[in-house]
């Protein structure tokens, strides 16, 4: 008899076992759907991401910044990029110049000085490493492109460019993928790939960017006169953004609608990804806060403004930004319902195949996710200064690349 009843409870005990490992294996269902649209795979996914919603797992790594020490004070980092190495490349923007740390964030070097010869920066504004080579890329005044060498040597061969560059990524041939601006009365925003030379090799998009005018005051003698204007953008203009898969293949939309396109670097389309979510207005809260901040900065520079008329869109935009991580996956960062607050960004992510992974909050604007860390920019509200910050992302190997 109890021979019998070992070999009962041995029997219940596999076969609990076998339905658990049997649900354990059982793969997740998408809920979209792949259509063909003039022979391009469009991928329509579904509100809800495949996998839910996911907190990233994130611990304090590293922290580069001293006001006591030239080498570390930053003033208005436009950009920063990491290599394979894990060294950490900090575009010191108002300091004119590139400042190069090591993975421990040890101060390595500094690349380039304010002026206007060989080498040497005016305004930079963004940067971009060559995966092969090693080599570093700068956008100075939004019109030319400075090469330098890994080791910080200069390299000879600017790239100038016709229009102002707002963003970029490069192919394996080190071609630039970019958000180009043409400025003027109207503003008009593209994406192009452009060859190192400079020529314009293909337009993909391009659409009118509104930028609100405000008239603050005129004055005439005799025949001629001079008026005084305010420009300004509020955030929340339906805007082009790109990013890069790989060397090989970059993604780029319009945030006024929820859909990215896929290219792989000759150009042809690959496939769309579209995704199912309604467009939220813009409240009237957020209106008001937005002109009394332009008030404020008015006043600031000596004019009185009693009321001002601010073109707003009824609709806020689908999203903010696109980065990507070093797995291929696409964070598509979605407006928050204020500016106001610098927490609780909610971030779509999707895989590079198109399809939607994960929703997820972060405190943190990325500006790097590679090799299971975030890199961003912290700036005191009370100090002003401005600090490095890198992030462990804790659950980095839990979190999926597909299905």
């Amino acid at each position: 008899m109890k021979n019998r009843t070992k070999v009962v409870s041995i029997v219940l005990f596999l076969s609990v076992l076998i339905i658990l490992v049997s649900f354990g294996d059982q793969k997740v269902e998408w809920k979209g759907k792949i259509d063909i649209e003039n022979g391009i795979k469009i991928i329509n996914n579904p509100k809800e991401p495949l996998y839910g919603e996911i907190k990233f797992e994130l611990e304090e790594d590293l922290s580069i910044g001293n006001e006591d020490d030239e080498n570390y004070l930053f003033y208005g980092v436009g950009d920063i990029q990491v290599d394979e190495g894990g060294n950490i490349y900090v575009l010191d923007s108002r300091n004119h110049r590139l400042q190069v740390f090591d993975k421990n964030g040890n101060y390595l070097r500094t690349i380039g000085k304010k002026g206007q010869g060989p080498g040497e920066f005016n305004v930079p504004t963004h940067l971009q490493l060559d995966d092969e080579t090693g080599n570093i890329f700068v956008t100075d005044r939004s019109r030319t492109i400075v090469i330098f060498e890994k080791e910080g040597k200069y390299i000879d061969k600017d790239i100038h460019l016709a229009e102002y560059l707002d963003d970029f990524y490069l192919d394996s041939d080190r071609c630039i993928w970019g958000k180009f601006s043409l400025p003027g009365m109207d503003i008009y925003r593209f994406i192009k790939k452009v060859t190192h030379t400079g020529k314009v090799e293909k337009t993909f998009t391009e659409i009118p960017y509104y930028v609100n005018r405000i008239k603050l005051s005129s004055s005439k003698v005799g025949a001629s006169g001079s008026m005084g204007g305010y420009f300004f953008t509020h955030g929340y203009e339906d805007d082009l953004f790109i990013s890069k898969i790989d060397n090989h293949t970059f993604v780029y939309g319009h945030s006024k609608k929820y859909e990215l396109v896929a290219v792989d670097k000759s150009g042809n389309t690959l496939f769309i990804i579209r995704k199912d979510e309604s467009r939220k207005e813009l409240t009237k809260n957020e209106k008001d806060r937005i002109k009394n901040r332009i008030k404020g900065n008015i006043m600031k520079q000596g004019h009185f403004v009693p009321e001002i008329s601010i073109k707003f869109p009824d609709y806020m935009p689908y999203f903010f930004s696109i980065i990507p991580d070093n797995k291929g996956r696409i964070y598509v960062r979605k407006n928050p319902v204020s500016r106001e607050s610098n927490i609780n960004h909610e971030y779509d992510v999707f895989n590079k195949e198109g399809l939607y992974l994960y929703k997820t909050n972060l405190n943190y604007y990325p500006e790097v996710i590679k090799n299971g860390y975030i890199y961003t920019r912290i700036v005191s509200e009370e100090t002003g200064a401005e600090q490095i910050k890198r992030y462990k992302i804790k659950n980095w190997d839990k979190i999926k690349t597909g299905i």
